[in-house]
């Protein structure tokens, strides 16, 4: 899949006056370092950076600057606390014959397949950090669970990477699991709390006895 195509502009001027006069013209402030020159203030169109995020999210992109392309990964995002709203980002220009670290999504499919068994779907890890080269980032890590048994796991060894992808979290961390239904599990509560209320009652009813048994001194 072909790099999003995102357009930059030089900025010279900085600071929160700066920064509020380009949120008024409908553009956000930008950082982009890692070339091996001083870090470089640039100006993007808020909607353009927004489509970014949602297109390209952790993934290569190609920022054309001063009529250059430069690939880069988006490193940093600020956000308004309150509105959410998209107040600057950072850029990483990254060399394509070295391997870089990236967190990538996690997706999970094959739930229509599962048996019938009324068990639920719980996905516990949302994203996972790969060492790789740029061109072989993947979209995702897809898990299937369609042959997952109930109260089953499947945990960071067992995922299916592509060629070149190296997964950097713990082995032995739980990606996906399928959960004994809510119902089954209120139902064996309730059944183990009967039993220990029979245990008690046998209990008391022993001692009851115990103690009309025992003749007066």
């Amino acid at each position: 899949m072909a790099n999003y195509q995102l357009a930059a502009e030089p900025r010279t001027e900085t600071g929160k006056a700066s920064a509020r006069q380009l949120r008024a013209g409908e553009k956000i402030p930008a950082v982009l370092y890692g070339s091996g020159l001083p870090a470089a203030n640039l100006a993007v169109l808020t909607k353009d950076a927004e489509r970014a995020l949602a297109v390209a999210g952790g993934g290569l992109i190609d920022l054309e600057l001063n009529g250059e392309s430069k690939t880069v990964i988006i490193k940093e995002i600020q956000k308004d606390p309150v509105r959410g709203d998209l107040l600057h980002l950072d850029f990483h220009e990254i060399d394509l014959t070295k391997k870089l670290e990236i967190t990538v999504p996690i997706r999970v499919f094959g739930e229509e397949q599962r048996p019938s068994d009324g068990g639920v779907v719980t996905t516990l890890l949302w994203e996972v950090t790969v060492l790789c080269l740029p061109s072989d980032i993947p979209e995702a890590i897809e898990v299937d669970v369609s042959d997952l048994e109930l109260d089953n796991v499947i945990n960071v060894d067992e995922l299916v990477l592509p060629p070149g992808v190296e997964i950097l979290e713990e082995a032995d961390e739980a990606v996906v699991k399928v959960d004994i239904p809510s119902l089954e599990l209120e139902e064996e509560v309730e059944d183990e709390e009967d039993e220990e209320e029979i245990d008690e009652d046998e209990e008391l009813d022993g001692d009851e006895a115990a103690e009309e048994e025992t003749p007066e001194e």
